[in-house]
């Protein structure tokens, strides 16, 4: 399990920072019902922050300044949660949360294939700053987390909506037959800071970006390209391998991020993201589905691999801004 003593803030200091995740507009809107209910009072407009005591979750929102949430909570602080995913089963059905609250949720497969749980309602009502999978993932508005067998990943968390929001078991990407639960989220929204509702259209998830993904998947270990991209450092130079890597617009790509060096990298290459269709992320113990992948903290000895279809041709550029790491500098380049 991770240390609370060990979480490291945003704060871009090199050392300190953290990884986070992204949901499509349709599969939001068909779960939605399960997620503190689709009707909301008072004003719809996107980008409002409220700071009533009530306030549910609609189907086409977002809690978008996740970041004031994860920079305001004292991580010290957070309550540790267990969940596991049995045979056919989630133990315990039902998790009582807090809102405001930051917990760790540890979440372990006892069961003898890889499964995880679909909760989108949650993850979107929440300021999620990331799982912990063996190596950091930060996504935006991800759909699911998955374990593989005998293995735990951490989900840091801090709900923010009240209401009840369901957990979906998962194998193979579809539903497991009875293997659902329930999140209930107590407690007043918190006003300091406040929530800003946005719609989830805001979030920037590439247009078409599920069927891209849907349509890529049964063919993709065949289809994709495979690219390795080294970070390291040769005392106080510090670099990516290649320099350049070359990829095409539709097709496919499963680019992996190795930390060689001895101490910790990160990947930024957020305008490339933006325009990339994202299937998972994965670390060693399992991997997040859906959503926007986000720049993520690597450290030495770890890897980490990102599914995607980049959609947009253009040079994208490959940094890490943290202080004493500005020879890492490399390009993404979409043909």
């Amino acid at each position: 399990m991770t240390t609370m003593t060990s979480i490291r803030n945003d704060s871009r200091k090199h050392g300190t920072l953290s990884v986070l995740a992204m949901f499509s507009a349709a599969a939001l809107l068909a779960l939605s019902a399960c997620g503190g209910g689709s009707d909301k009072s008072g004003d719809d407009s996107a980008g409002k922050s409220d700071n009533a005591k009530s306030q549910t979750l609609a189907a086409d929102e977002w809690v978008s300044n996740f970041d004031d949430f994860k920079e305001a909570a004292d991580w010290d602080t957070a309550k540790v949660v267990t969940l596991d995913l049995g045979t056919d089963s989630l133990k315990p059905a039902s998790l009582a949360l807090v809102a405001g609250q930051p917990y760790e949720i540890e979440i372990s497969n006892s069961g003898e294939a890889d499964q995880g749980i679909s909760a989108p309602d949650l993850f979107r009502g929440s300021a999620v700053r990331k799982t912990e999978s063996g190596a950091e993932i930060k996504l935006t508005l991800f759909d699911g987390v998955y374990v593989a067998a005998a293995k735990k990943v951490s989900l840091f968390i801090i709900p923010v909506i009240p209401g009840s929001y369901e957990m979906v078991g998962m194998a193979d990407d579809k539903p497991v037959a009875g293997m659902t639960g329930t999140v209930k989220v107590s407690g007043d929204v918190p006003t300091k800071p406040a929530p800003k509702m946005e719609n989830i259209s805001t979030a920037g998830v590439p247009a078409g970006a599920e069927d891209l993904i849907t349509k890529a998947r049964p063919t993709w270990d065949k289809d994709a390209t495979a690219v390795t991209i080294t970070m390291g450092d040769n005392g106080d130079a510090h670099f990516y391998n290649p320099k350049n890597t070359v990829l095409k617009a539709g097709v496919p790509a499963t680019i992996t991020f190795v930390n060689k060096g001895n101490v910790l990298h990160v990947y930024e290459a957020a305008d490339f993201l933006k325009t990339a269709a994202l299937w998972k992320v994965t670390g060693a113990n399992g991997w997040c589905t859906g959503g926007l992948a986000r720049p993520a903290d690597v450290e030495a000895g770890v890897e980490t691999s990102l599914y995607v279809i980049p959609t947009k041709a253009g040079s994208y550029p490959l940094t890490d801004s943290t202080p004493g790491m500005e020879s890492m500098k490399a390009t993404i380049t979409v043909e």
